[in-house]
């Protein structure tokens, strides 16, 4: 009877490894879907490696862990570099070999000599826990580097890396501050062997949870970007400047803004001579010259074909105007490649009183736009100032 729920316990232990697989799995269909995620194909492979050895540890004894122990080491050891090159990865980063190696090689001699030379279930337990703690820790440095999506899913996948690395050393601790199994002297049979699966469950799980809300997010956020922004500029689209404007005009005091809106003077002659790749060229020098030379709280935006946009913090109209006029002097002493020439467009301004004056101000500044140009291009116009707003 005993001997029946020994052997029941192993096989009830098999769900923890068959589950690591399902999650490697899913993560590597997440990887097939999301070709730019690239990261997910090392963790997954990271889940099914390390399932492998898990599972064929659970139905081993003693005797066959110490026969088998170089070789499921190496597949630890494999899963956990995975799993490490994995979360640099995805921090942008790729984690050199060598250390990796040199830690395998230490932790694959130490499990050979405590197998073969020296039966020793505790040492190569610490050998193995030591080595893996080492190599899930190597991107540890470059995950605190990078904080450019420093969002609160960030920061608990972050520190939830660490605990896994805290975890990986505190096992073999587990090991050996307590008895495996005084009854059958089998640790694989031993209540600590499933509590140790059943830790390493919830970690499985708690990973492939963030990991999947992190990619759903970074997918909004693409969806987003794409709706909110020109693909050819990169500048904010006229929907979202609608949006971020009347946004920025609901906190600030009225008169202290202004409607700066341009036109690529000849934009159709560029087109016809030097073809349509050019003329985009064209744009994106435009779109990369009015986001440089503005203000973290200004709005710039790409409303269609070559009229751009811009949302400007000022303290008068006055102000406004010197901003337009450095933009459309850096401009036209700028040259453009592949036309080699410089550029010029024609720049119409107005004071905006507020969120519902953006409408009537966008045409003002287009109206400006269209005198300048009858006026021989090239400059900024102003359409009519606003009285002071008290």
């Amino acid at each position: 009877m005993n001997s029946l729920n020994a052997t029941a316990e192993q096989y009830f232990a098999l769900v923890v490894p068959a589950t690591s697989l399902l999650l490697g799995l899913s993560l590597m269909a997440g990887w097939n879907s999301l070709r730019r995620q690239r990261y997910l194909l090392w963790i997954a492979a990271g889940y099914i490696l390390t399932c492998i050895p898990l599972a064929a540890q659970s139905l081993m004894n003693d005797r066959q862990m110490a026969s088998w122990a170089v070789a499921t080491g190496a597949l630890y050891c494999s899963g956990a570099w995975a799993i490490a090159q994995g979360f640099a990865a995805r921090s942008g980063d790729r984690l050199p070999v060598r250390p990796a190696v040199l830690i395998t090689a230490l932790v694959l001699a130490a499990l050979f000599h405590f197998s073969r030379a020296e039966d020793s279930l505790a040492m190569r337990t610490l050998s193995l826990n030591i080595g893996m703690a080492l190599l899930l820790a190597l991107p540890l440095p470059r995950l605190f580097r990078s904080r450019h999506d420093d969002n609160l899913l960030e920061r608990v996948l972050r520190y939830s890396y660490v605990v896994l690395v805290l975890y990986s050393l505190a096992r073999p601790m587990m090991v050996l501050g307590f008895s495996p199994v005084p009854s059958s002297g089998e640790l694989s049979r031993s209540g600590l062997w499933l509590w140790m699966l059943a830790i390493n469950l919830l970690l499985n799980l708690w990973f492939v949870f963030l990991l999947l809300g992190s990619v759903v997010q970074g997918l909004m956020e693409r969806l987003r970007h794409e709706r909110n922004h020109d693909p050819l500029t990169q500048l904010l689209n006229r929907r979202a400047f609608f949006e971020v404007a009347n946004a920025q005009l609901a906190t600030g005091h009225p008169q202290r803004w202004a409607v700066l809106a341009c036109d690529v003077d000849h934009f159709k002659r560029i087109n016809d001579t030097w073809g349509h790749a050019a003329g985009d060229h064209v744009l994106r020098h435009m779109g990369t010259l009015l986001s440089g030379m503005v203000r973290p709280h200004d709005v710039v935006a790409r409303f269609g074909g070559e009229e751009f946009v811009l949302l400007l913090r000022c303290q008068d109209i006055d102000m406004a105007q010197s901003i337009a006029e450095r933009i459309r002097t850096t401009l036209a002493t700028t040259p453009c490649s592949p036309i080699n020439e410089t550029l010029t467009a024609s720049f119409g301004l107005t004071l905006v009183a507020g969120p519902k004056d953006l409408s009537a101000a966008l045409e003002r500044a287009d109206q400006a736009v269209y005198q300048a140009k009858n006026k021989g291009r090239n400059r900024v116009v102003r359409a009519g100032a606003l009285e002071p707003i008290t």
